[in-house]
């Protein structure tokens, strides 16, 4: 699907009377969504946008959270995938899946269509090189927002979330992320004891993944080359951000999280390990070593560890999965209540040092935010880095 362009600099800045009537205006008396207000009843209308497995499976975990939602609209580039999904949604959400074929749109403007449905909130899980265009409508289109990670496959993809998250937030969006580990309770628990000091001062984490090949759907001979690339979007490094953003970004965000959700202020390659191996380096001399090996079975086998000046400690995560539907329910109370979540920090904060990592790899020396997104690291370190980022790394006239 085409991408939209911004401009450069962060809109959406309203002064309080506008942000108190943007506000007002979006959400009704008890919290709820003023669309759901405007119909005189209680209902979620959720749509959509990129109907994989992914996709669908929190579509699915939507309807579980909270009998009020509906699933309404769906939007794919492919109408096979679709017509998958809304089999699987009629099956595991019953009567909660409210989708007539009108409204199963199908390619390059589907998630346009879908957000025109009157909705309270989009699930984004279309391929990750298309979340800065779809982010980007569904804020305009004033509905709250789950969006998958990564935020986008470059810098400049990402800024653009992050701008457009700015003006969800102005407008009293909840925003949501892919990140489904800041939900899990085993590995909260882990980065609640390094904060509290149980290891000293934290000085590494230890990042090592082994990352098995992506799946593979069988490309068909009536399919055009763009199709069959499109369909196997993983195995394209600039449609998935290549595995290094698109799978390790999550294990990322953890170590992110571990050392206080700073950034760092370079990325440099770890010569002497195999595979792609990069240190982040922080101001204050700590760092976090990534490493990444490739396998040909598929999946991913990893792990990181936090290291202190007094021991150090596992981050793990709990085997029941149960944080993939927590942040659903996190998310769909969040607009019940009124009371904004706001995730777009951490997706977008792990999303871009994903990227500087792959960055420094491909360039084979450290880089700083510099030469990685145009701005420096002052202004990103700051204490609200989605409005840094924004303000100060698109280049001019990006």
């Amino acid at each position: 699907m085409p991408s939209a362009h911004t401009p450069a600099s962060v809109h959406g800045r309203l002064a309080r009377r506008d942000f108190l009537a943007a506000s007002t205006a979006l959400l009704a008396p008890g919290g709820m969504p003023a669309a759901a207000a405007g119909r005189g009843d209680a209902t979620i209308r959720i749509g959509l946008i990129g109907c994989g497995g992914r996709g669908t499976g929190a579509a699915v975990q939507a309807a579980a959270a909270d009998p009020a939602v509906r699933i309404v609209a769906l939007g794919d580039a492919f109408a096979d995938q679709l017509a998958s999904a809304a089999a699987v949604l009629g099956r595991a959400a019953a009567s909660q899946f409210d989708c007539p074929p009108a409204r199963r749109h199908v390619g390059p403007e589907a998630h346009r269509r879908v957000l025109a449905e009157g909705l309270d909130a989009v699930l984004i899980a279309a391929p990750p090189h298309l979340r800065p265009p779809h982010v980007e409508a569904a804020v305009a289109a004033r509905v709250h927002v789950m969006c998958e990670t990564p935020a986008g496959v470059d810098a400049r993809g990402v800024i653009r979330v992050a701008e457009a998250f700015a003006r969800g937030r102005a407008a009293g969006l909840s925003i949501a992320s892919g990140l489904h580990g800041r939900r899990d309770e085993r590995l909260s628990a882990a980065v609640a004891r390094v904060h509290a000091g149980a290891i000293g001062r934290p000085v590494a984490v230890d990042v090592h993944a082994v990352n098995g090949r992506g799946w593979r759907v069988p490309v068909r001979p009536e399919w055009t080359a763009a199709e069959a690339r499109l369909r196997n979007w993983i195995g394209s490094d600039a449609l998935s951000g290549g595995p290094f953003v698109e799978r390790h970004v999550h294990a990322i965000d953890r170590a992110l999280w571990a050392l206080g959700d700073r950034l760092p202020s370079a990325a440099r390659p770890l010569p002497g390990r195999a595979g792609v191996a990069i240190g982040y380096v922080f101001d204050d001399g700590a760092e976090i070593r990534v490493s990444s090996l490739p396998c040909p079975e598929p999946g991913v086998v990893g792990g990181e560890t936090v290291s202190g000046s007094r021991g150090s400690s596992r981050l793990e995560l709990a085997a029941d999965g149960r944080r993939f539907q927590a942040t659903i329910d996190a998310f769909l109370q969040s607009i019940r209540s009124g009371r904004a979540m706001d995730d777009s920090g951490t997706l977008v904060r792990a999303s871009l040092v994903a990227v500087m990592g792959r960055t420094a790899a491909e360039a084979g020396r450290t880089l700083g935010w510099g030469e990685v997104a145009g701005g420096d690291a002052p202004a990103l370190a700051l204490s609200s880095p989605v409005h840094q980022i924004g303000r100060s790394v698109n280049p001019a006239g990006a």
